[in-house]
């Protein structure tokens, strides 16, 4: 878009981006692949807006792999922004089963939160 002709909403969106320190992109997974509504807001992003600032990518999956192939596939279109994706990734398999309505972990609370912190600290 030309500076005067950016749509409210996506100029206020970029601006918090830009004034972000670090990125947590979340993400289903959609036919083995990132959410389309997420892949289309970062490519009316500015590559620059994201330049050398760390993100954490969170995929979940009603199967059993989290969706750990639409995380691996948001990696590089992050990196093209010019974000620093962190090493760890957090998948979330059989979200629904895994997660209360207020998104307490339903068992193993211990293991999700050290699993979570590995992911934050990173960033």
């Amino acid at each position: 878009y030309a500076p005067n002709q950016v749509p409210p909403k996506l100029d206020k969106l970029n601006t918090r981006l830009l004034e972000a320190d670090a990125y947590v992109a979340v993400t289903p997974e959609y036919n083995h692949a990132p959410s389309p509504a997420l892949l289309n807001m970062l490519n009316h992003i500015g590559s620059s807006v994201m330049s050398y600032k760390p993100s954490l990518i969170v995929s979940y999956s009603a199967g059993q792999w989290g969706g750990a192939r639409a995380a691996v596939l948001l990696r590089p279109a992050l990196s093209e922004m010019g974000a620093l994706p962190v090493s760890a990734m957090i998948h979330v398999p059989k979200a629904a089963e895994v997660f209360d309505e207020a998104g307490t972990p339903r068992e193993d609370q211990e293991r999700w939160a050290s699993y979570f912190d590995r992911g934050a600290s990173q960033l």
